[in-house]
Formats: structure tokens, C-alpha cells, sequence
């Protein structure tokens, strides 16, 4: 029997973007992409993710208060995030300990490659 798929949850607000991440991390992953951060919340309050790509664009404010209270919340402080983005802010993306940044264009492939990476040592998943 196979195992379960893990699921990466994609808060980017271009919908090509996301679409283009989607249909390459589906071949590994279950993937939920939104626009919004209310949407992310919405999402990870009825899944259990195991990693976020990020684009701080997406972000209600520019002190990424989403990530700071994801870093806060017991549930989720330890999911692996990837910050996808077009701005290079690398080192707020340190402080708020994203595990990689990645500078658009990324290849959809380079960015599956660096999730699994990223998640390889994460906890298993509950159940299995």
C-alpha cells in the first residue's frame, strides 16, 4: 500500500503561478493553492500541512505578520516554509525561519525537488 501523500499548501496571489506549482507538486504532494491569507487559514484549519510555499506578496502587510503567527501557533510552528518570491528578501525570510528562498522564476521542478528536501525529516505523518 502506498503512503499517504503529504500536502503542501501554495499562498501565492497570481493564479498562473500557482496553477504552474499545482500541476508539478501534484505528482508528489496533495496541494491546496489560494490567493490569501484568510484563505490559508480557512485551509489549514481543516488539513494538516506538512509544508507552505510562500510569496510575501501575497501578505496582508509587509512585517509578514501571517508568518509570525504561524510561528507562534503550536500546530504549525514547525511546517517547513519555502518562500517563493519575486522580491529578494532573504533575510526577513531567515528571521521568520523559512528553510529556503527561492528568487522567481523558479522552475516548478526545482521548487518540488527543494519541498521534498525540506520535508524528508519532518515528523511522520499522523497515522501512518
Amino acid at each position: 500500500m502506498a503512503a499517504p501523500k503529504r500536502t503542501i499548501l501554495i499562498l501565492d496571489n497570481d493564479e498562473v503561478t500557482r496553477e504552474l506549482y499545482r500541476r508539478e507538486l501534484e505528482r508528489r504532494f496533495d496541494v491546496v493553492a489560494v490567493n490569501n491569507e484568510q484563505e490559508a487559514w480557512d485551509a489549514m484549519t481543516t488539513c494538516a500541512v506538512d509544508g507552505i510555499v510562500l510569496e510575501p506578496a501575497a501578505l496582508e502587510d509587509e512585517e509578514w505578520t501571517f508568518v509570525a503567527r504561524l510561528r507562534t501557533s503550536e500546530m504549525h510552528r514547525r511546517v517547513p516554509i519555502i518562500v517563493c518570491s519575486i522580491m529578494d528578501a532573504r533575510r526577513r525570510g531567515a528571521e521568520f525561519g523559512a528553510v529556503a528562498y527561492l528568487i522567481k522564476p523558479v522552475t516548478p521542478q526545482l521548487l518540488s525537488r527543494t519541498l521534498q528536501s525540506a520535508i524528508q525529516d519532518a515528523s511522520p505523518i499522523a497515522g501512518s
